[in-house]
């Protein structure tokens, strides 16, 4: 996936890719008004912003009407991120919630994304027309107008790259990692069983046209182990230390170096991975447990 290129303003070292998107499936059958979702004050809890829209002349009543079917700009105050919102009946889109719910992916889903999902009147698709250098900025307006759409529209919030669906309420972080971002809010954590052990890997660096990670070959002692250190590690390159081929990870006596990875095709279908590989003298296991004695010090 590319990402916008900037040259001019600082930025933290990557950018949003063009292919990240985000869908509310709103279960309400009156849409709030556009400007309930954003507004230049941002009052009574809106995205401070200006929502506007597309292909009408009528005045500005329209802001204060229940949004319509059709496509909307929403841009933020200082005019460096403008996203597009695209309506559409849940017919028009194609979606039939029951090919989820009747999934075994659904197993173990809360019974109120279960319920919203089945109640989906109108699908909204929010995309980024450009954003603010500074990345961080538009990734909190990116996420404050979806969680605002979906609150007020009882809807969720479906990542498709991450492959989640998401209460408004679990759409930020109460609690961030770091003030500029929370890596949470954009990637997850995975887990599969294959003959030759656990593979753990994340889902949503490709958000910012960056590699994804995964580390191979994992016994059930290590895959806690493994995911903290891949949470850490993703949370790393988005506070703007990308990683390079020959990283280090982990522990200093047990460390795991970036390699090229991706090589499970059935899985990845050509995305960019990097896998983080023990020392040839350890397994994934075994470096794990040196990296966690060193955090328990």
């Amino acid at each position: 996936m590319r990402a916008w290129p900037f040259t001019q303003s600082k930025t933290p070292g990557f950018g949003i890719s063009r292919g990240y998107y985000l869908t509310i499936l709103s279960s309400a059958s009156v849409l709030p008004c556009i400007a309930q979702i954003a507004n230049p004050n941002g009052a009574e809890g809106a995205v401070p912003g200006l929502g506007v829209p597309l292909g009408t002349d009528r005045d500005k009543t329209v802001l204060t009407e229940a949004m319509r079917m059709g496509q909307y700009a929403i841009a933020s105050n200082d005019r460096k991120t403008v996203l597009k919102m695209g309506i559409m009946s849940k017919e028009e889109a194609g979606f039939d919630p029951e090919i989820y719910v009747q999934s075994i992916l659904a197993k173990g889903e809360d019974p109120e994304i279960i319920a919203r999902l089945r109640g989906t009147w109108t699908i909204s698709q929010l995309v980024y027309e450009s954003h603010d250098p500074g990345v961080y900025p538009a990734l909190d307006f990116f996420l404050g107008v979806s969680r605002r759409m979906a609150m007020l529209s009882e809807g969720v919030v479906a990542d498709s790259i991450c492959q989640r669906y998401l209460l408004p309420e679990n759409v930020v972080q109460s609690a961030r990692m770091d003030p500029k971002v929370d890596v949470r809010e954009h990637v997850v954590i995975n887990l599969t069983q294959r003959e030759s052990g656990i593979h753990v890997y994340t889902l949503g660096m490709q958000k910012f046209a960056l590699p994804e990670f995964e580390i191979l070959n994992l016994t059930d002692g290590g895959k806690d182990w493994a995911v903290n250190l891949l949470l850490s590690t993703a949370q790393q390159v988005l506070m703007s230390k990308v990683t390079r081929i020959g990283d280090l990870f982990g522990s200093t006596r047990a460390a795991f170096k970036a390699a090229e990875g991706g090589f499970l095709q059935e899985h990845w279908h050509g995305t960019p991975v990097i896998e983080l590989q023990p020392p040839i003298s350890m397994t994934p296991t075994e470096a794990l447990e040196f990296w966690a004695e060193d955090v328990r010090r």
